[in-house]
């Protein structure tokens, strides 16, 4: 995260310990002296904001987030996010920069985190979901989206004749690869990559992917395009108590259940199954969420 100049970095540094010790005014005004030696360094912007933020200066945060997106219109550091929570509306996903980024970063403990300190159970929860909808019988085709290291594809390997898997993340990707139950891993978008198929599939699956997605329209439309006829989508998502979808502190968004049965039958699914779960927890607290299972219309 060098900014090129020995100087702005040494400030900087500074002002990252006094953020650390509780002092976010003082860090704030030490990154506005770094900014002046440095003023087109992205990190440098974000790391403003995000204290401006910290110390309750909500006004001077806002367009200190902005000047960052115009530095970095991809938003890597996910200033939209933090926009969206500060002016309390709702985007409709995440940026792919920021995800890519984070999940890159992620992926060195990313299973030991999930499972040991989240509690971390979706792959469980879907297989089960997905055994209860359709007891007996492998899938010919089964893919795997927002596929991470491979937990949700070890769970379902032996369910499924072909398994494929993408993930925005090239170090999850490796991840998932070293697991050796894939029989095609892609990097990229789940949706492009639903394109990029060679045949439709009678299982796709969502582990914990959709709580990065705000309006799943066009995700459930884009599933039940590269489904076969009467395949299942299997999913879970966090839930929400109010009306359509919101945006969590977490960066997580939150689907209400009316919301998830309205887009089903507007895609043309059959729910099989849609109810309670929990895949994961938050400082030791449940996170209600919901598992589906829903199916194609056959031709």
């Amino acid at each position: 995260m060098s900014s090129g100049n020995l100087t702005a970095d040494r400030r900087f540094a500074y002002a990252l310990l006094l953020r650390r010790d509780g002092d976010a005014v003082a860090a704030a005004e030490v990154l506005s002296q770094t900014l002046e030696l440095v003023p087109n360094w992205p990190e440098g912007r974000f790391a403003l904001a995000e204290t401006l933020a910290e110390a309750e200066r909500k006004y001077d945060a806002i367009p200190a987030y902005e000047a960052y997106l115009k530095l970095d219109p991809a938003d890597s550091m996910g200033a939209a996010v933090k926009l969206a929570l500060l002016t309390k509306t709702t985007p409709d996903t995440l940026p792919e920069a920021y995800l890519r980024r984070l999940f890159d970063e992620y992926a060195p403990r990313f299973e030991k985190a999930l499972i040991e300190k989240l509690k971390y159970r979706a792959p469980q929860i879907i297989r089960a979901a997905v055994d209860k909808a359709r007891p007996e019988g492998t899938f010919a085709r089964a893919f795997d989206l927002g596929c991470g290291t491979g937990l949700a594809g070890a769970v379902l390997r032996d369910r499924a004749h072909w398994l494929g898997g993408v993930d925005l993340s090239a170090a999850m990707i490796k991840g998932a690869e070293a697991k050796k139950i894939y029989d095609q891993l892609t990097v990229g978008d789940m949706m492009a990559a639903l394109d990029d198929l060679d045949a439709n599939c009678d299982l796709i699956v969502a582990a914990d992917v959709l709580t990065y997605v705000g309006d799943l329209a066009g995700g459930f439309a884009a599933v039940r395009q590269h489904l076969a006829p009467g395949g299942l989508f299997a999913f879970t998502v966090q839930r929400h108590d109010g009306d359509g979808f919101a945006l969590g502190a977490e960066h997580r968004f939150r689907h209400s259940l009316a919301y998830v049965e309205g887009l089903a039958a507007r895609t043309g699914f059959d729910v099989l199954l849609l109810e309670d779960a929990v895949s994961r927890q938050e400082k030791g607290v449940d996170v209600p969420g919901l598992v589906g299972v829903l199916r194609g219309a056959r031709a």
